[in-house]
């Protein structure tokens, strides 16, 4: 009878061997191993457990994930208990929920990202009855499980329906760049918007616009103008989005924004920026893009109040922070914007324009350890970045602020023998900085007249005179000094200093020495000099000197 052949044909069925979820292995060329191996292989087996068994230790596994930290640690020891399930085959559902789980674990390491992709593509093909890389044969096909097999203990366990699973495997490959076949599998689940930006970042924007348009051939829908509008550059489209939403959707007043502000129009673009936020003001990158327009046009208070909404939405934004500091230090308010820099800093370490920032505000502020500890970093910075990023070298005004704010700083605690001994231990800082850049390639000028300045102020004598000769001699491999005042005023300023210590000395070696200095300086400066009108003034106090040093030449023999 038909209901015995079909009993029969039941019961076939049944005999038939199913197949289980397919497991994607790792590459032989692979460094990673499938499972731990122990050296005894008596450690390698492992005792049966019961299809509910399973099911515990899979919500063991969850518990873990939902109450620790998405970190390395979180993910090993939610590898435990995955790694004791995949021992088993019972049960087709508990079987591929444990791949699924281990897979999304195994995408955020480098050696195990590609045979996860490829576990996830294979869950995802087996829910169909098409041909794919991963189910490559009908016959693979019909010998897969029956549904009443797959749904048996589908409510113990937690398994994504199959959208789901495909939305994140279309995710995924668009992360790794694999955009095309992203694009093809968000066009099946029609996600539009994902299919347009899939395209475009493949560089097929012709196959995005025609996706597009067949879109609102179909139903004219905001979101499609707006991005017809992105790809043809044409503001008239963004227009029409907002026409057709009445005015209510943002992301085309941001479209126009970004437009006008890229024309250079910043009223307007301001003026977009800001009917974007009054319909959705949690989007911190347009307020920042608000702030950054608002500090073009000079409007400070506009652009402090975009900033700050930037960093109470998104904490973590080094550079909203380090614009909040710019805007305070544009406002002569350095107690406000240090504590800005201080959290930019957090964020952007090895940000050399946060450092330059936070160098002025602690000079301002008179906190001139920091200032030494920017200073270093910014050197640090230099050396290592300076060829790509182009930083600048430390200014002698800064260098100059911090030894003059620290002496100064110095002499007025010397009745409070703490704060001494801490302002002791800044000038140690500040000289080794200053030891720092002097030893440098080619040290300016002013690196060893601020230190003869500090070494002078601090009491090291001795060291003082070689910094002044130091600083004669770098002023002398300037090139034409003597053919500009200022710098002939400078040397003669360092061959006074000079000539003060050999007359202190007071021998006969010593003034001839300070002599034939000075006679070579005056003599440099005229040769270049045909009228003697046009001379510096400088060279007169120079005779003057040379005159005094030769009656003190004559006293000493």
């Amino acid at each position: 009878s038909a209901l015995g052949q079909t009993q029969q044909k039941i019961e076939t069925k049944a005999e038939t061997p199913t197949m289980k979820p397919e497991m994607i292995e790792h590459s032989e060329e692979e460094i990673v191993l499938e499972k731990i191996k122990f050296d005894d292989d008596d450690e390698n087996k492992v005792d049966g457990l019961t299809i509910l068994d399973q099911t515990i230790i899979l919500s063991l596994c969850l518990d873990v994930k939902n109450n620790n930290p998405a970190d390395g640690l979180t993910a090993e020891q939610m590898g435990a208990y995955l790694a004791r399930v995949l021992h088993h085959h019972d049960d087709w559902m508990v079987y591929s929920t444990a791949l699924l789980e281990r897979a999304w674990l195994e995408c955020e390491k480098t050696h195990g990202r590609e045979r996860a992709i490829l576990q996830i593509q294979a869950l995802v093909d087996q829910h169909a009855n098409r041909l794919t890389v991963t189910q490559a044969t009908m016959q693979s096909v019909e010998d897969s499980s029956p549904a009443q097999d797959r749904l048996k203990n589908l409510h113990t366990i937690v398994y994504p329906p199959r959208w789901l699973m495909l939305r994140d495997l279309a995710e995924r490959y668009a992360k790794i760049g694999i955009v095309t076949s992203a694009a093809e599998i968000f066009e099946q689940l029609e996600m539009w918007d994902q299919v347009v930006e899939c395209y475009r970042i493949a560089g097929k924007e012709s196959k995005a616009e025609q996706v597009i348009r067949e879109r609102l051939a179909e139903a004219e829908t905001p979101r499609m103008w707006a991005a017809l509008g992105d790809i043809t550059k044409d503001p008239s489209y963004f227009e029409k989005a907002l026409e057709i939403s009445k005015g209510r959707f943002s992301d085309a007043y941001v479209a126009l924004g970004k437009y006008n502000f890229d024309k250079g129009e910043l009223q307007t673009a301001f003026d977009y920026f800001q009917k974007a936020l009054k319909i959705r003001p949690l989007m911190p990158q347009i307020w920042f893009n608000l702030g950054t327009v608002s500090m073009q046009l000079h409007d400070w208070e506009m652009a402090l109040n975009a900033f700050t909404e930037v960093v109470q939405q998104e904490p973590e934004t080094g550079d909203a922070w380090a614009n909040v500091a710019a805007v305070h230090m544009h406002n002569k308010h350095p107690a406000e914007a240090y504590p800005a820099l201080m959290e930019s800093l957090k964020y952007n370490r090895n940000n050399w324009r946060v450092w330059i920032s936070k160098l002025y505000t602690c000079i301002d502020l008179g906190k001139y350890d920091e200032a030494v500890q920017a200073c270093g970093i910014l050197m640090d910075l230099r050396s290592k970045k300076n060829m790509a990023e182009k930083i600048p070298p430390l200014e002698e005004k800064c260098i100059k602020a911090i030894v003059g704010g620290a002496l100064k700083q110095r002499a007025n605690c010397q009745n409070d023998p703490a704060a001494l001994q801490s302002s002791t231990r800044s000038l140690t800082r500040i000289h080794d900085l200053l030891e720092k850049l002097s030893s440098t390639t080619s040290p300016e000028p002013w690196i060893w007249e601020t230190l003869a300045v500090f070494n002078e102020q601090v009491g090291n004598d001795r060291d003082v005179f070689d910094n002044l000769m130091k600083e004669y001699r770098a002023l002398q491999t300037v090139s034409d000094w003597e053919k500009d005042e200022f710098q002939v005023k400078k040397v003669s300023e360092v061959v006074f200093q000079i000539a003060r210590f050999h007359k202190q000395e007071g021998s006969r070696q010593s003034l001839t020495k300070c002599k034939l200095l000075v006679s070579g300086i005056i003599k440099k400066v005229r040769k270049v000099y045909l009228d003697d009108s046009k001379i510096p003034g400088s060279v007169d106090k120079l005779e003057k000197l040379l005159e005094e040093l030769e009656g003190l030449v004559k006293e000493s023999t």
